[in-house]
């Protein structure tokens, strides 16, 4: 076992060694496909979908080609969200396997994009209570980009506002009445 352990911490330390001083890119969930929106106005109780993207520092363009990356969907803060995953469909250009409350690893043909979309998820309301939370999807290990260097990705969230669907205005009694007085005309 220590003969196992001892390649695995030198790589790990080889990898951390070789990344920027800080991060140089994000990775989370974002409201558009295309650029970074941290806040989303769901109705309550329906299906919403987010989107994890991969983009530079904020809201510059991604400054490099993306190899691989491992990540994670979770509740950002403050408790558990009333909300789970019912689909998460992949890049068509990615290759990626995993599953999202676990550890989802991304491969990329090193391709080029000021915001690259990962993935899109689906979420859906299953239970009461908080109507405001947040969402994140973050990376479980630095990226790795096409040239073999490392790099270090801060934490995208997303705002959930949850919203009561707007109520169904009613016909008053008086106005019901009236569309069937003098055979059906109008008063």
């Amino acid at each position: 076992m220590r003969m196992v352990l001892i390649p695995t911490i030198l790589a790990l330390f080889w990898a951390m060694g070789s990344a920027q001083d800080g991060p140089t890119a994000r990775l989370g969930l974002s409201a558009l496909p295309d650029m970074y929106v941290d806040t989303i106005q769901p109705n309550i109780g329906e299906t919403f979908i987010l989107y994890v993207v991969l983009d530079g520092l904020d809201g510059a363009p991604l400054t490099f080609s993306l190899q691989t990356v491992e990540w994670i969907v979770h509740t950002a803060c403050c408790g558990d969200s009333p909300v789970s995953i019912t689909s998460l469909v992949h890049s068509p250009l990615l290759e990626a396997a995993g599953d999202p409350y676990d550890s989802v690893v991304t491969v990329a043909p090193c391709p080029t994009a000021d915001t690259l979309l990962l993935a899109t998820v689906t979420f859906d309301w299953l239970l009461e209570g908080a109507t405001t939370f947040m969402l994140s999807a973050g990376a479980l290990s630095g990226a790795l980009d096409c040239d073999g260097d490392a790099h270090l990705l801060q934490t995208l969230n997303v705002l959930v506002e949850g919203q009561d669907p707007a109520p169904v205005e009613t016909e008053s009694w008086s106005g019901i009445k009236a569309l069937f007085r003098d055979g059906g005309r109008a008063p």
